[in-house]
């Protein structure tokens, strides 16, 4: 019985889905991560205000949810970064696609964005580098400075594109450490009371631990945005 509810409520959720095409795939070394340039002309990108989420089907009763970042509303462009280092249904279609492929996805919820002007601090892993990259899309950058540390849990080849375009983002490494103690190191260097927005995406675990040292901080007098995606 579950597994027919299951298929049937599939179906409904196919059917508020839209079509898109995927127009370039590239995957850094050692190709767990995937950049999916995707086009949906009918996604209509120029009300975003927050930071969206797009639920994408990657197989049969199988969705996951994704950022877009990097988005042309006039072209009806943008794009999705996966981490595809596990094992599981997302990250195996991740390594799958390839340009010329049709995927259903359609917008299924958003995050918040600072509102108050000031400096903005942004924790994330490479999971979430779509929703920093968002962040940044969304922001004036005259009135909301940004500055943004990506937690990297593999020696990644990082596009160089990707770097001479976003001076705001450090890309941190740390060969045997785990993403809390790396992230809590690099924010650690920072005038924190200088802050009127931090913003922390990513694994669960990790943006909770986060939110809570941030938290125990006195000088932290910034509105903190959290948003963990998996765990």
């Amino acid at each position: 019985m579950a597994a027919i509810l299951k298929k049937a409520m599939s179906g409904l959720l196919d059917k508020m889905l839209g079509t898109a095409k995927v127009i370039g795939v590239n995957r850094w070394e050692p190709e767990t991560m995937v950049e999916i340039d995707v086009q949906m002309p009918g996604l209509n990108m120029d009300k975003w205000k927050t930071i969206h989420r797009v639920k994408c089907k990657v197989g049969e009763l199988e969705y996951r949810d994704y950022t877009p970042s990097c988005w042309n509303a006039e072209k009806g462009t943008f794009k999705l970064y996966v981490e595809a280092g596990h094992d599981g249904v997302g990250s195996r279609w991740a390594q799958q696609i390839q340009a010329g492929d049709t995927i259903l996805l359609g917008s299924v919820h958003a995050s918040q964005i600072p509102v108050k002007e000031g400096k903005v601090l942004c924790l994330v892993d490479l999971s979430a580098l779509g929703h920093a990259l968002s962040l940044k899309q969304l922001t004036d950058h005259t009135k909301f400075p940004l500055e943004v540390g990506v937690f990297l849990h593999e020696s990644y080849e990082i596009p160089q594109v990707l770097i001479n375009e976003n001076p705001e983002f450090e890309f941190l490494y740390r060969e045997n450490e785990h993403n809390v103690p790396v992230l809590e190191k690099w924010l650690m260097s920072k005038k924190l009371a200088n802050y009127e927005s931090i913003c922390i995406a990513g694994n669960t675990p990790m943006v909770s631990q986060l939110r809570k040292k941030l938290k125990a901080i006195p000088e932290v007098g910034a509105r903190i945005l959290a948003q963990g995606f998996w765990s």
